[in-house]
């Protein structure tokens, strides 16, 4: 029986035009299996017997190798056939005896480590990501599970990226990576390496030999890894990763402790699961290709061979693995967070936009830093986001600002809504596009008015001055400018001996009129108006547009009905009033 299923695996393999395998599977045989059907074997694949024999050799001579470079290597397939739902039960049973898991978790870690044991069925391996964030729960224990029951588990505190390509190629392991700092290391040569070994196309060339003999070989990368650290991957390798987010356990949670050495359980799950792979390679290497919606191109790419695997071992078990995969690499909110950061800047756009047709650069990067905990507010060296660098971030997209007409306000270098449609369509499928949904963090950018403490005789003088017609030093216009009590005695015996009078803190003194930038437009002449209690710098002409553009840009603004009594809110944005500040509007 055992005869007639290894000669099946054989032509199967030569049916499908995968000399490999069958050469492979011909290295398995028994020497007297094999000499029996060496010459026709050959024949069907097209070399000479003596070519056959070469390859048979040299494969048996690495697999030896491989066999024994750890003991837990060697394994004896299990003497029965495996039920493949009951297999998956155990192996989900394992992790969540030894480590507590967030929900979903488990189902996904059966499918991946059955997974390893039939990886090069398939075109690509999803790899695992745990990551925690913190020290202390729980990513070593799992990361140990991994190692005793994946395929040829392989746990290694260090790799030179030569070690890593001949280790892929020669022994097809399952890398089992715990904190190791040059995964992180986006100018480690080993990036490469693992970026492009989680499909079957990944490849490392080197050269060997010396002088005139130098010559050029490739080594497969292809292969499981697994992922433990604290944080997260980076970028390019989370999109190639099942994400399993560990926290610390609770006082009231409780699991086994496991001792980092193998046992007879580890061993039974070993041999059920190469019995199970060898008895359904075959089936799923033929299986047709997947589609799941909800499931992006690539999420869709690594969760395959998992959604496979469940098929073929049926039960309630294809069912659960599309829901795990739905929950834990979904379009949705409880799927993928690892994003682009461009794909984020898209959502902050979109959000900013609101219902707005058009909006002014100046505007949508003032929207953009408003909020501290998004990262445009220190975009670069703790630096806000410029609209320069707006504009390299919008390129790929194949967005670019143009001159747009906002009415009452000056036209000015922005961007059109139309413009980014299509890249929000693609890019942030589902997202509510109201601009009530652009929360930012308030943060308070109006010095509150202290309440006056002087005399009604003094005060009148106060006010007198409040049109900026007797005392040019006084603008309260910039949000971002607390007010200070300044007690200052009076002169003549009858006067009080001290008032309060509300000046900016950082006062600079008497500002010529030519210096005097409008908060509008930027250009310098502007006269002081007052608004509701507020100074702010502007032209005769750019008063209207201005109050109308800073209602546009802060939803919570009340304008009252009655003349000249404009309620501004206290956390609104902020907007410059001295002639030094006001550059970084009118600019």
């Amino acid at each position: 029986m055992k005869k007639e299923s290894a000669v099946k695996r054989i032509d199967d393999a030569i049916a499908r035009g995968a000399p490999k395998s069958a050469i492979e599977q011909l290295a398995s045989l028994s020497p007297i299996e094999y000499g029996q059907r060496r010459k026709e074997e050959a024949k069907k694949l097209g070399v000479t017997v003596a070519t056959l024999d070469r390859e048979v050799a040299s494969l048996r001579t690495k697999q030896k190798s491989a066999d024994n470079f750890l003991p837990h290597w060697s394994v004896e397939p299990w003497p029965e056939a495996v039920d493949g739902a009951a297999l998956l039960t155990d192996l989900a049973q394992q992790c969540t005896r030894y480590v507590v898991l967030p929900e979903h978790a488990a189902p996904a870690l059966a499918l991946w480590i059955l997974h390893t044991w039939v990886f090069e069925c398939f075109d690509i391996t999803p790899y695992l990501s745990i990551t925690s964030p913190t020290k202390r729960c729980g990513k070593t224990v799992l990361m140990t599970l991994l190692y005793w029951l994946g395929c040829r588990g392989k746990k290694t505190d260090s790799m030179s990226k030569a070690a890593i390509y001949r280790s892929a190629e020669n022994e097809k392991p399952t890398l089992v990576l715990d904190e190791v700092s040059w995964v992180l290391d986006l100018k480690d040569d080993r990036q490469g390496i693992l970026c492009g070994g989680f499909e079957r196309n990944g490849y490392v060339e080197v050269c060997e030999g010396e002088g005139a003999d130098i010559t050029t070989r490739r080594f497969s990368t292809y292969c499981p890894k697994a992922f433990g650290l604290i944080g997260k991957l980076t970028a390019t390798l989370t999109d190639r990763s099942i994400c399993i987010p560990l926290d610390r356990k609770r006082r009231t949670d409780k699991v086994e402790r496991l001792r980092r050495r193998d046992n007879d359980d580890f061993a039974r799950l070993r041999q059920q699961c190469l019995r199970w792979a060898q008895d359904n390679a075959a089936a799923l290497a033929q299986a047709p290709p997947m589609t799941l919606d909800g499931l992006n191109d690539r999420a869709l790419d690594f969760w395959e061979p998992l959604l496979t695997i469940a098929d073929r071992v049926e039960g309630e078990w294809p069912k659960l693995a599309r829901s795990v995969a739905l929950e834990l690499s979904g379009d949705g909110e409880g799927g993928r967070d690892g994003d682009d950061i461009r794909v984020e800047l898209l959502k902050d756009i979109r959000a900013a936009f609101g219902n707005d047709e058009a909006m002014r650069s100046i505007d949508l990067v003032a929207k953009l830093i408003a909020d501290p905990e998004r990262p445009w507010a220190d975009w670069k060296h703790g630096r806000a986001l410029t609209q320069k660098q707006l504009g390299g971030l919008l390129s790929p997209f194949g967005i670019c600002s143009e001159t747009v007409s906002i009415p009452g306000l000056n036209d000015a270098k922005g961007y059109k809504r139309a413009n980014f449609e299509e890249a929000w369509t693609v890019y942030c499928p589902g997202q509510n596009t109201s601009s009530a949904d652009f929360s930012i963090s308030k943060r308070r950018s109006v010095g509150m008015p202290m309440k006056s403490t002087q005399p009604d005789d003094f005060r009148s003088v106060a006010e007198a001055s409040g049109d900026g017609s007797k005392n040019g030093n006084l603008s309260y216009s910039h949000a971002g400018f607390d007010t200070s009590t300044l007690r200052k005695p009076k002169s003549g015996p009858h006067q009080s001996t001290s008032a309060t009078v509300e000046l900016p803190s950082s006062d600079p003194g008497d500002i010529p009129s030519a210096l005097r930038r409008c908060a509008h437009c930027g250009k310098p002449g502007a006269e002081p108006w007052d608004l509701n209690g507020r100074r702010v710098h502007l032209h005769p002409g750019c008063q209207h547009a201005w109050a109308d553009n800073q209602e546009r840009a802060a939803p919570t603004t009340e304008r009252k009905a009655a003349k000249g009594t404009t309620t501004w809110p206290l956390d609104g944005p902020a907007f410059p009033e001295f002639w030094g500040g006001a550059r970084a509007c009118g600019s």
